[in-house]
Parts: structure tokens; sequence; C-alpha cells
């Protein structure tokens, strides 16, 4: 099997991480705002973005499901990298359907940028409706940051180990 990740998951790998930096970016935004102009406009953003990363996210996860790996992880440092790798897709996966389900359980519509809105009444669950978004709140603000963290790090190390 090919050492390397097709140009097409490439592609999809820095999509997808600027989509992920705009959305942790837009929901510290919400998080932090001072006021509720900042806060109404973070979330809209965070909203209609967060639409086309469920779509880009979406994609990614599922032709990296069905291509695998590019090899078997030999060494600690391959497997836990890795298993980082997993954590990662499995937390945005995660992020992607709680953030629409916390709106879609009050029967609240996706809106994006005002363009056009996705709706689904699911306040038949509305009993999920504090656990998503408690769940999507914990891994936006705490989880994904630290994988992030780790999974740049595991990067430039790689760089800069395979560079000489």
């Amino acid at each position: 099997m090919d050492r390397h990740y097709s140009p097409l998951s490439r592609i999809l790998h820095w999509l997808g991480a600027m989509a992920v930096i705009v959305m942790l970016t837009l929901g510290f935004m919400m998080f932090f705002a001072d006021s509720r102009e900042v806060k109404h406009f973070s979330e809209a953003a965070h909203i209609g973005v967060g639409f086309f990363a469920f779509l880009l996210i979406g994609w990614r996860s599922v032709l990296r499901l069905y291509q695998g790996f590019p090899e078997p992880a030999h060494t600690s440092t391959e497997r836990i990298a890795r298993y980082l790798h997993y954590a990662l897709l499995l937390t945005m996966l995660v992020l992607i359907v709680t953030g629409p389900l916390y709106l879609f359980t009050e029967n609240d519509p996706l809106s994006v940028f005002g363009w056009f809105a996705v709706s689904f009444d699911l306040r038949v669950l509305e009993w999920i409706h504090e656990p998503a978004e408690e769940v999507h709140k914990v891994l936006g603000t705490y989880i994904l940051p630290f994988l992030l963290i780790l999974h740049i790090g595991g990067g430039v190390r790689h760089f800069y180990k395979h560079r000489a």
C-alpha cells in the first residue's frame, strides 16, 4: 500500500483544517462575547460555516473509512498517531452531528447565512437536546483543541524528522 495520502485526501484535509479553525474561532467568539450582537453574529456564522463543514468533514470521514489509512502502524509512535487520527475524526463526526441535533430537537432551523435553511422537526427527541448541547460544547471547547495541538505537534515532529 502507498505510504502517502491521495491528492483528494490532502485537499480535503486542508479544507477541513481551515473549516475547523474557523469553526473553533467562531465558537470561542460566541463563548467569550461581550455583547449580544457579537454573540449572535458569531453564532450565525458558526452555524452557516458548520453546514459546509458538515458536508466537508462528512465526505472526508467517509472517504477515509473507505480508503483506509496508507500503511499499518508499526512503531509505538505510528500507533499513537493512528489513534490520534481516529480520535480527531470521531470528535469531528460527533461535533457535526451534535451541532445540528441540538437545533433540530427544538425545531430550530439551521440557517446558512440567510441563503437557505435546513430544518428537521426532531422535537420527539427533545430529551437529547441538553446532552447533545453539552457534548458539543465540551468536545468543541476542550477536546478538539487539545487533539489539534497534539496533531499539529505530531505533524511538525514528523516534518522535521523526515526532512533530514
